[in-house]
């Protein structure tokens, strides 16, 4: 099938859980290349909306596309396909690092599970690199996480999802459970990768400041509505809605 179209074109999608409805009309267009921040408040509907676009929920209604192709439209060998090509880290390294495998298993795993390489040696090569990208010693493959800091973990973390050569990278409040020090670490780690790799970014936070300080375009999310989606610039200088300057208000300090 040739590609068209946006990275991610989302159409009216809406979810709910218990009579509860999560996400509500949500539109939205990603472009290849781009790096956009979602923000919003615990409970606005990020997190749910991140697990609709990694696949691992179905909206009820509305369609979600990824280059074109509309995902209810992917058999097997597509969803394969896009697993590799889509890779998401995680909120909390301590939770999301097998605490019983090795760094070597842990980071091979997309790897192995997607059946992306040929042999031992070509699996070796690209957890060593993939680790040297996100300034990890590949020296420390046969180490446990627990000898890791959290900050440590989390460019592991970061290290598992480049070793496939994602052409999308998911980041889910990647910094939130870090002090303020490994935060900027993690931050600079994040553009600097994204600048030589050139893949597309979806970061999401409550942390209007640290969002804008890597996406170059902020969408706001508020009770699962997209509220406002602009220019990161043009969105702190003058933000339209009230529910974004309450946010950017109350992360002033950060």
């Amino acid at each position: 099938m040739r590609e068209s179209g946006a990275v991610f074109e989302l159409e009216g999608v809406r979810f709910g859980y218990k009579n509860k409805e999560i996400l509500r009309g949500i539109n939205l267009t990603l472009k290849k290349g781009e790096s956009l921040g979602i923000v919003g408040e615990s409970g606005s509907g990020k997190t749910t909306l991140l697990s609709l676009l990694l696949r691992l929920a179905k909206p009820q209604r509305g369609s979600i596309s990824f280059f074109g192709q509309p995902f209810e439209a992917m058999n097997r060998q597509d969803i394969r396909s896009f697993r590799a090509r889509v890779q998401p880290v995680f909120q909390d390294p301590y939770l999301s690092l097998d605490p019983s495998q090795r760094i070597e298993g842990i980071v091979g795993e997309p790897l192995d599970s997607l059946k992306l390489v040929s042999d031992k040696a070509e699996r070796r090569s690209k957890i060593a690199d993939a680790l040297e990208r996100a300034g990890i010693d590949p020296g420390a493959m046969r180490r446990f996480p627990v000898e890791f800091s959290g900050g440590q973990r989390q460019r592991i973390a970061i290290a598992r999802a480049l070793v496939c050569e994602p052409e999308v990278l998911i980041a889910d409040e990647p910094v939130s459970a870090l002090d303020i020090i490994t935060k900027i670490e993690i931050l600079n780690l994040i553009r600097e990768i994204k600048e030589s790799r050139d893949f597309t970014l979806i970061f999401v936070s409550h942390d209007l400041p640290a969002v804008a300080d890597i996406a170059s375009r902020i969408a706001v999310i508020d009770r699962g509505e997209i509220i406002e989606d602009a220019p990161a610039g043009e969105l702190l200088a003058s933000p339209r809605h009230e529910r974004t300057r309450l946010l950017l208000e109350s992360n002033i300090e950060l």
